[in-house]
């Protein structure tokens, strides 16, 4: 929320929050979801499942993936395998809802990227 605030002070970015607000009302717009797997087997379990379900157009596993994060005051990485999928902010919670109760790692970060053009 402070962003937004923050945003409302800049004239030049209230084009950005304009569409940041109709961005939220807009269910079918296209978006990609990112999620982390520790494994190739895994990502793929999951891409097969949420294709065959409809719940989104394309899956791709992008292996060899090095995950940087934090942690003992220094930058922690691993290796990961890393679903993207193309779908619809319409079918996001679905998605959501089948990791959370799905996923090795019970609570893996989900990364969601609005598509601004899309051309396939």
């Amino acid at each position: 929320m402070f962003v937004i605030e923050k945003l409302k002070d800049s004239y030049k970015c209230r084009i950005i929050l304009a569409y940041i607000l109709s961005y939220q009302e807009m269910d079918s717009i296209s978006i990609f979801m990112y999620i982390s797997c520790p494994t190739k087997e895994e990502a793929y379990k999951h891409c097969e499942y949420l294709v065959s379900k409809e719940l989104c157009g394309t899956a791709k596993v992008l292996e060899n993936t090095t995950l940087f994060f934090p942690g003992d005051n220094k930058a922690n990485h691993e290796k990961v395998v890393l679903m993207q999928l193309k779908t619809t902010k319409t079918n996001m919670m679905e998605i959501q809802k089948y990791i959370l109760e799905n996923h090795s790692w019970g609570t893996p970060c989900v990364e969601v990227v609005p598509i601004v053009g899309d051309f396939c």
